[in-house]
């Protein structure tokens, strides 16, 4: 490190001994000690006025109107309020002649102006009833008030005197306004008196101050025009050293540091900056880099994408943006550790560097998430071809410690060079992309959109309006009816949400219900649901109606909240219903992820109270025979899938046959959804189900229509027309 010479060979030095030579010709201390002396005169000479005229007015005012008020004084006798003897604000602050040449007589004593307000509680303000103010042509000023924002406001309102400067016809006047308080001490309004304009009792000290900004405005060009030319010069290092850095905050930097050699201040920090390009390159590698992957990390990759962005949009280059994630690496995780987790992540990152060549940017986010910038793919014919071979390729088996491993991925792409958005907008594009593949199933890519975007503003508006409702139980149920195919009989009804927002009309369960799911709604949805649906229920009791039970349907993320059986109890006892009037419907995905302790022990909960359960849509998702044997259900609701064109089906027959079959024999009720046509009512009953519901005896309706729907049905035929002969096909 360079040694420091004496004072006037470091750059401090001179620049210090030049500044006091040039600063020591501006400094005026004469004239600056008789502005201060002249200051403290004008001040004690205004707050004398001031104090007098306050004292006077306060004084003349209450003892010529000395039957209305009085004049409260600290003990030093200055004025603090005036206060009322009586409720007499309405009167004694009115206008009144005697106000107006009373209000003369003080501003002619203390050669100033007079004012008298009254407080209006209906604005709040201050108005003005009386002033010693004139026009030019003796008539009195417009309306004046005091309001908040007016330098006397927050202490008036406060009943507390106000002395200072307060606003006047775009001027400042020194005035000293007295509270009036009524006889219960609430401000009912103001006496203001003034001495003057402000800045004519300051005038001596304004004319002075004038003269000293004008002379020192003089010397200070000097010494800036002195002082600019030769700092300039002497500070040249600085600027270059500046330079140095700013270029080396954006870009690496392989030249050496300029001015290492001066034996002064700038040799020290050209030194020292050499010092930090050396650990900025360290730790560069440390900081951009992804330890289990070697791609870079989430700072690298916005860094590149921030580049790439720029790069597209002038017309440089061609990026296109690719978000990727795995559609199973939290399963896998969960089964196999997350060791095993970041040997899969290491191994995807090696099949992406394959498939996208040495000239891609390539960046693992967080988790799984991994970021691809490829140039030079101008068509979407190539961008598609690369996004199908890393979907091809991550496809295949992966070969680790604890076994074998499959994986699929979900991606998101952006093309960079129609993008006219910056590098913030681009990455949610690609997020909003890649979300919509998840969404979609996975295993896919998707490719942004302007379209996509209008999707997903339409999902986030969809989302708040849903919020609204839920808040609001502004919604609806209907009910469809569960039929006994052969006496016509009711045997239960499954409550069914509907949604009318007022300026859309009626959104469909399939486009409302997955928002309410995807946001965390859907806890919230499933308890207003089961709340009206238990108000419907209370009311059909009490009018006679046997709806015999309702069925409400709870998600699995509804039913793994810790306070769900709580939520049921409350219900039912606020609604005063037993808990066979409530069948609960859960799907075969609650088995998913889930042990059967779990499981078991939420659906005994339910049994304790008496709540019926249901297991919906069997056959559709994941069914387990050990579940069917060691869990407390109370009836199967056969998906519709199987019901569906089964007189033209036998293989569906068969199924159906087994599965009545199965939960005959666990002792189950069997109900089949989705029946739409005779052939299908008749095989139902045939297989000697004990319910259907479908569309061929009632679609879902009001709970004002069900009584008269369900009558109807029980007066019909007490069978469907006989199954036509059909010839069965067996695929």
């Amino acid at each position: 490190m360079p040694k420091i010479g004496l004072l006037p060979r470091g750059v401090t030095g001179r620049v210090t001994a030049s500044l006091v030579v040039l600063v020591s010709l501006s400094i005026l201390i004469a004239a600056g000690l008789g502005y201060i002396k002249l200051y403290e005169v004008t001040e004690d000479n205004s707050s004398v006025r001031i104090d007098r005229a306050a004292r006077a007015a306060v004084a003349l005012f209450t003892h010529e109107l000395s039957s209305e008020f009085e004049a409260v004084r600290g003990t030093d006798g200055r004025p603090l309020a005036i206060r009322l003897k009586a409720d007499t604000a309405e009167t004694s602050l009115s206008f009144r002649d005697q106000h107006d040449a009373l209000l003369k007589e003080i501003g002619g004593i203390n050669q100033g102006a007079a004012n008298l307000f009254r407080f209006n509680p209906e604005t709040a303000g201050f108005d003005r009833f009386a002033t010693t103010f004139r026009k030019p042509d003796g008539s009195m000023p417009p309306p004046m008030s005091i309001t908040p924002g007016h330098p006397a406001y927050a202490r008036l309102s406060k009943g507390e005197v106000h002395l200072g400067e307060v606003p006047v016809m775009g001027r400042m006047r020194l005035a000293y306004l007295t509270p009036i308080v009524g006889p219960d001490d609430a401000v009912k309004g103001a006496l203001a008196v003034d001495v003057g304009w402000a800045d004519d009792l300051i005038l001596a000290r304004t004319e002075l101050r004038s003269e000293i900004g004008l002379a020192t405005l003089v010397i200070l060009l000097l010494v800036t025009s002195f002082g600019a030319i030769f700092m300039g010069r002497q500070l040249r290092p600085v600027r270059v050293l500046a330079r140095y850095a700013d270029d080396l905050a954006t870009h690496p930097k392989d030249s050496d540091v300029p001015f290492r050699s001066n034996r002064d201040e700038f040799g020290t920090l050209a030194l020292a900056l050499e010092r930090l390009v050396a650990l900025k390159r360290r730790l560069a590698r440390l900081a951009y880099t992804d330890e289990i992957t070697g791609f870079g990390n989430r700072s690298r990759y916005l860094a590149d994408l921030e580049t790439a962005v720029a790069e597209s949009q002038s017309g440089s280059a061609n990026w296109v943006l690719l978000h990727l994630d795995l559609d199973n690496f939290l399963q896998i995780t969960e089964a196999y550790g997350q060791i095993n987790g970041d040997k899969l992540l290491a191994e995807i990152a090696n099949q992406i560097s394959r498939v996208t060549g040495p000239g891609a940017r390539l960046a693992r986010r967080a988790g799984d998430e991994f970021t691809i910038l490829v140039d030079d793919r101008n068509t979407a014919d190539e961008v598609g071809w690369l996004a199908d071979n890393l979907l091809d390729t991550l496809r295949q088996p992966v070969q680790l410690g604890c076994g074998v491993v499959h994986t699929t991925a979900s991606i998101g792409i952006v093309e960079l060079s129609s993008h006219e958005a910056g590098a913030e907008k681009a990455h949610l594009n690609a997020e909003l992309a890649r979300r919509k593949a998840r969404r979609e199933g996975g295993n896919r890519a998707v490719v942004f959109t302007s379209q996509l975007n209008a999707e997903e503003q339409h999902r986030f508006e969809l989302e708040d309006l849903l919020r609204s409702a839920i808040a609001d139980q502004d919604l609806d149920i209907h009910f469809q009816p569960q039929i006994d195919p052969k006496t016509h009989e009711l045997r239960g009804l499954e409550a069914l949400v509907r949604w009318t927002d007022p300026t859309r009309g009626p959104i469909p369960p399939g486009e409302f219900i997955p928002v309410a799911e995807a946001s965390g709604q859907i806890v919230e949805l499933g308890t207003v649901v089961l709340e009206l649906a238990c108000a419907q229920a209370a009311k059909w009791r009490r009018s006679g109606f046997d709806f015999n039970h309702i069925s409400v349907n709870v998600s699995p993320i509804q039913l793994w909240q810790c306070n769900f059986l709580e939520i049921v109890r409350d219900t039912l006892k606020r609604h005063e219903l037993p808990g066979a009037d409530i069948c609960i419907e859960i799907t075969e995905s609650v088995f998913v992820d889930n042990g059967e302790e779990r499981i078991g022990a939420v659906l005994a909960g339910l049994r304790a109270l008496g709540v019926r359960i249901s297991l919906d849509d069997f056959g559709s998702g994941y069914s387990s025979l050990g579940y069917l044997n060691q869990l407390p259900f109370d009836q199967l609701k056969v998906d519709r899938c199987f019901i569906t064109d089964i007189d033209r089906d036998v293989r569906k027959q068969k199924v159906l046959h087994g599965i009545v079959g199965l939960a005959r024999g666990l002792g189950f009720q069997i109900v089949v959804e989705g029946a739409e046509t005779p052939e299908e009512v008749t095989i139902a009953e045939q297989m000697g189900c004990d319910a259907v519901q479908g569309y061929y005896f009632a679609r879902p309706a009001p709970a004002l229509l069900i009584p008269d729907m369900v009558a109807g049905i029980s007066r019909a035929a007490p069978a469907p027309p006989a199954l036509k002969t059909r010839s069965a096909r067996t695929t």
